[in-house]
């Protein structure tokens, strides 16, 4: 069957072409089974022609199924969760590394906070105010009581309280993403929509797969910003089966699926290939692998779009050559791959990675659009 992906090469073009050569970063945040890798700029990364190639010389049998893929794609069975978050996330340093802790509560603290949870569901703001006060005057590092007294204002229609309560939260711990959501939501108020939308792509960035997050910030579409959600939705898998490896993609959205497969393909199935990108002969999750793969993906569409190949095209992939285009490529596959299988890994990049996934995600993911009119969420 490998001959299938042959032809498909053939007809778009690829012959001897090269895939693009993107420059990601190396891949720093933790993973499930951590390796030491090395830096992705130097590595060569393989064209689709490339990887039939290896795949044609290989003792392994491959085989080609076309099939129909679930309604969001197969990221979730790609790339599935390999560590749980934290409710409450702070950032140390241990062995000069950032690492993930939970925030650290006294037992009457905590109790005395979930009380004032309960009275602000319920709308005893009074109640609420009183309890969160005697707990700032009790614990200074509280930072969630700030948060509530916030959550208190906005319930008022005090914005401007709610946003100095949300921001001395946020200088006790900076690295709360529902901190960064609730300043947002007042600066929203206060008609301060840039600065809004700044403060919601932190969130965002700290808090990259948080679907009630996700959900809420598809609603401020009418103050001037919509959340166009995931780049990737892939419609290629591999898996093995029995002495196969089976590589699966769906017709419907053409050949660069077929292309992430095969790739996908060869790196469960080839030990050699790993060991020259990573070091490692075992397969585990690593970004690199998600780089050549997804860049064969880019390298087919872009080239069936360029030569006007007919045929099925799969139009999401359209943003991901933008995304490539604008030197974003390594935040994209970042931002979607790694923040699956470790929900908070961006809270372990230094100062300039968190940077520049937060200017990877106002550019492509939390955009501003015209209509500036509408309420407040």
């Amino acid at each position: 069957m490998v001959r299938y992906l042959l032809v498909t090469c053939f007809l778009l073009g690829l012959g001897c072409a090269s895939a693009p050569k993107p420059a990601p970063t190396p891949a720093v945040a933790p993973a499930p089974k951590l390796r030491s890798l090395p830096s992705a700029d130097d590595l060569p990364y393989l064209s689709p022609s490339e990887i039939v190639k290896r795949m044609q010389g290989s003792p392994v049998k491959y085989r080609v199924e076309p099939d129909d893929s679930p309604p969001g794609g197969a990221a979730d069975s790609l790339w599935p969760m390999g560590i749980q978050p934290v409710d409450l996330p702070r950032v140390v340093v241990e062995d000069g590394r950032r690492v993930v802790q939970e925030w650290p509560l006294e037992p009457k603290m905590e109790a005395l906070m979930a009380q004032a949870v309960k009275h602000i569901e319920a709308q005893r703001l009074e109640e609420a105010e009183k309890i969160s006060n005697q707990v700032i005057a009790e614990c200074r590092d509280c930072y969630l009581a700030f948060e509530h007294l916030g959550e208190i204002a906005l319930a008022r229609g005090e914005p401007a309280a709610a946003l100095g309560h949300y921001q001395k939260a946020l200088q006790l711990n900076p690295d709360d993403s529902q901190l960064h959501y609730g300043l947002g939501r007042a600066l929203v108020r206060l008609g301060r929509l840039k600065e809004a939308r700044e403060a919601l792509a932190w969130a965002l960035v700290l808090g990259p797969r948080d679907a009630t997050l996700r959900r809420l910030l598809g609603e401020f579409e009418g103050v001037g910003m919509v959340f166009k959600g995931d780049v990737l939705i892939p419609r290629g898998f591999a898996y093995k089966r029995g002495e196969e490896m089976v590589v699966l993609y769906d017709p419907l959205y053409g050949p660069a699926w077929l292309a992430f497969g095969a790739c996908k393909a060869l790196w469960h199935a080839d030990a050699e290939h790993r060991k020259e990108m990573t070091g490692h002969t075992e397969h585990f999750f690593n970004s690199i692998e998600d780089f050549e793969c997804v860049s064969a993906a880019a390298h087919v569409h872009e080239t069936q779009k360029a030569q006007n190949v007919e045929g099925p095209m799969d139009p999401t992939l359209d943003r991901l050559l933008d995304v490539m285009r604008d030197g974003m490529f390594s935040e994209m596959v970042l931002f979607e791959t790694m923040s699956r299988i470790s929900p908070q890994f961006t809270l372990t990049l230094d100062d300039e990675g968190r940077r520049r996934m937060w200017q990877y995600v106002l550019k492509h993911v939390l955009v501003p659009v015209g209509a500036q009119g509408g309420s407040a969420p």
